[in-house]
């Protein structure tokens, strides 16, 4: 596989491979996992309005295999005719499958990066990507240089670069609040309301799983105007947000199910 193929779950299975100690390799790969968009095979094409998926299984000595795909190429090269399939979210077709005791099937057979995740790392998986986001409105009384680990804010850039035009800016700092508690904080500016809820949802998530524990983020909302903004600009990490691209035209592929969110998947059955 040359160096244009490969993708960002094949260099994460490939560094958790080589260091199978590595628990912050581990969680990184579980990272990826969590915000790639997958491709589920699917026995039938949905009718027009299911609320259900019906997942093609693959029967094995272990159990049930799900067959899951990071590209829609690898896709193709799996099956030899065209095939209904869902376009979901890792962090939500890992909760679906848990929930009904089956295994995720990864790239088997097409790429480096193949590999069987048993309900149990699924449910792990959902367990962490499930802790609920609380708001609060503590006020910090110093903000400081973070105290986060280099593969942490090196997570953290690779998911911002994702929220590119959403995002304005972003500063990563240490908050001290009334007590002495401390947390990180993410400093974020210019994003639009209506999407702060996953874009907090997103950035936290990355920021527990890269890491050998699952620490908590805070992140704060800002106007590019705020006078707050000058602590978390002295004393913070900065990260460079790219340019937004403009998106890609789709175009219609054989066997897939019309209107499939893959932030609101339907249940499987």
């Amino acid at each position: 596989m040359d160096a244009e193929q490969r993708t960002a779950l094949d260099a994460a299975h490939a560094a958790m491979e080589a260091a199978p100690e590595d628990v912050a390799a581990r969680m990184r790969f579980y990272e990826r996992l969590a915000g790639a968009e997958l491709f589920l095979l699917l026995d039938a094409e949905p009718a027009e309005g299911a609320t259900t998926l019906s997942p093609m299984i693959l029967p094995t000595g272990e159990g049930d295999v799900a067959l899951v795909f990071d590209t829609e190429e690898r896709m193709a090269g799996f099956v030899d005719a065209p095939t209904p399939f869902a376009a979901l979210s890792g962090r939500r077709l890992a909760a679906l499958l848990a929930q009904r005791d089956i295994t995720l099937g990864l790239n088997l057979g097409v790429a480096p990066s193949a590999i069987l995740l048993p309900p149990e790392a699924l449910g792990w998986m959902g367990e962490v990507l499930g802790a609920e986001i609380s708001e609060e409105s503590l006020v910090p009384e110093r903000i400081g240089r973070p105290k986060v680990i280099e593969a942490r804010v090196i997570a953290l850039d690779e998911r911002l670069a994702g929220l590119a035009g959403i995002v304005g800016g972003a500063w990563l700092a240490n908050a001290v609040y009334p007590g002495g508690a401390e947390a990180p904080v993410l400093a974020l500016t210019d994003v639009p309301e209506g999407a702060r809820g996953a874009v907090a949802e997103a950035l936290a998530e990355t920021h527990r799983l890269s890491g050998p524990d699952t620490a908590v983020l805070d992140i704060v909302f800002l106007d590019a105007q705020s006078p707050v903004l000058a602590a978390f600009r002295r004393h913070g990490i900065g990260f460079e947000l790219p340019e937004p691209q403009p998106e890609p035209e789709m175009k219609p592929i054989p066997g897939a199910a019309p209107g499939m969110d893959p932030s609101k998947p339907p249940r499987l059955r």
